[in-house]
């Protein structure tokens, strides 16, 4: 490893901290002494301050440009262009490259180019020929054949990435999207600051509250629930009423009675306790709608890029999901809660659920196969490894140049 210790992450969705696993790799190079670049755009997201990282935040009028740059005419040159200022005006030299999804990698093959620095891909949205275009994944094919290493949440989704993006198993690296540890239950709950009565039980949904995810189906199906279970919305940036106006302006008569509302932000994405303590189901409904590049084949093979479904195991709490391929055969084969049709089935499942040992086996599965402390020891010795290939190259040539 050399001096510098730096690396540069490009993250266009401006969510860094709100993502699991890269709050987690975030955490695992600081504390093993690298400092960190972090590129991103002005979003509602909360991103506080962190001490080794110099925050490099663009504003939402340059983020819709190069949005039309990179995802609309593809220009190669402007491209280019664009990343060549950058580099100018903030890059420095750093040891690795960092590229998250389809931009970060383009900017970070690009600046390879430049710079001469090693990058890895790491998605979390995998972009389908089929939903896009030959000319658009062409520059993520290009992109792709010089990369260190490419990181994704399961072998599903592996397979679909080296197919789309024509990469190679030699340097793939699995990482499901979860937090690091258990989660630690709070005395200080979000249903007691919200009022929920203590005889009521509580299920939840987190997260992103879009048609993929069913947000308005589930909510419609509130009046049917038992009398003795209530819902808690918990929208990520705070905007739950916002996002949902129609749906809860119909169900106005249920508010504070059968719905219950968060409007707080959650600033770290692995410290969800005072929102789940108390909670006794974590709803994760999701439905390909095809809208987009982002909410069809990427929605259907899930596999385990699933933020919401990966916390509620951290904290033990049951999880009722719908037909989400593979998390659906894990919640069936261990035991980690129920999986339903519709979100009319909901109701069903709520009369007769008992926890039994949800939360024992939701823990324990977490601990096995999701926790981020079992992949971050190979995770670090990977990049390393890069970094240090890198000094050799360098180190060579300018031995060679001497």
């Amino acid at each position: 490893m050399n001096k510098l210790n730096r690396i540069l992450i490009i993250h266009t969705d401006g969510n860094t901290f709100n993502n699991p696993s890269l709050k987690c790799i975030i955490d695992l190079l600081l504390g093993n002494g690298f400092k960190i670049d972090l590129r991103y755009p002005e979003s509602h997201a909360p991103m506080p301050y962190t001490e080794n990282v110099r925050f490099l935040q663009y504003s939402k009028l340059i983020g819709r440009f190069k949005h039309i740059v990179f995802n609309r005419l593809y220009s190669k040159f402007l491209m280019s262009l664009l990343v060549f200022v950058e580099n100018f005006l903030y890059y420095r030299k750093y040891d690795l490259i960092i590229g998250v999804d389809r931009q970060g990698l383009l900017e970070a093959n690009i600046l390879n180019k430049l710079k001469k620095t090693p990058y890895i891909f790491i998605s979390f949205e995998i972009m389908f020929a089929s939903e896009t275009s030959v000319k658009y994944k062409s520059l993520e094919i290009n992109a792709s054949k010089n990369i260190s290493m490419w990181v994704v949440q399961d072998e599903v989704r592996a397979e679909k990435l080296k197919y789309e993006n024509g990469l190679k198993n030699c340097n793939k690296s699995i990482l499901p999207l979860a937090s690091a540890g258990l989660g630690n239950i709070n005395d200080l709950r979000l249903r007691d600051q919200l009022s929920v009565p203590k005889n009521k039980k509580v299920a939840i949904m987190i997260g992103s509250v879009g048609v993929w995810s069913m947000a308005s189906d589930i909510i419609k199906s509130i009046p049917d629930w038992p009398e003795d279970w209530v819902l808690i919305l918990h929208e990520r940036y705070g905007r739950t009423r916002k996002k949902l106006e129609n749906e809860l302006n119909e169900l106005a008569a249920y508010i504070n009675k059968k719905i219950f509302i968060s409007e707080c932000a959650t600033e770290h994405v692995d410290d969800m306790s005072t929102i789940l303590s108390g909670v006794d189901a974590g709803i994760a409904f999701y439905r390909p709608d095809y809208a987009g590049s982002y909410t069809g084949n990427n929605i259907e093979f899930l596999g385990l890029a699933s933020g919401k479904i990966s916390t509620y195991l951290r904290y033990g709490v049951p999880v009722i999901a719908n037909e989400v391929g593979l998390y659906a055969e894990l919640i069936r084969k261990h035991k980690l809660g129920k999986i339903v049709s519709t979100p009319e089935d909901i109701s069903n499942i709520l009369l007769d659920f008992k926890n039994v040992n949800y939360t024992f086996n939701a823990k324990k599965y977490f601990s096995q196969c999701l926790d981020f402390n079992i992949y971050s020891e190979n995770l670090l010795t990977k990049i390393r490894s890069i970094i240090n290939k890198q000094d050799a190259i360098d180190f060579s040539m300018r031995k060679k140049n001497d």
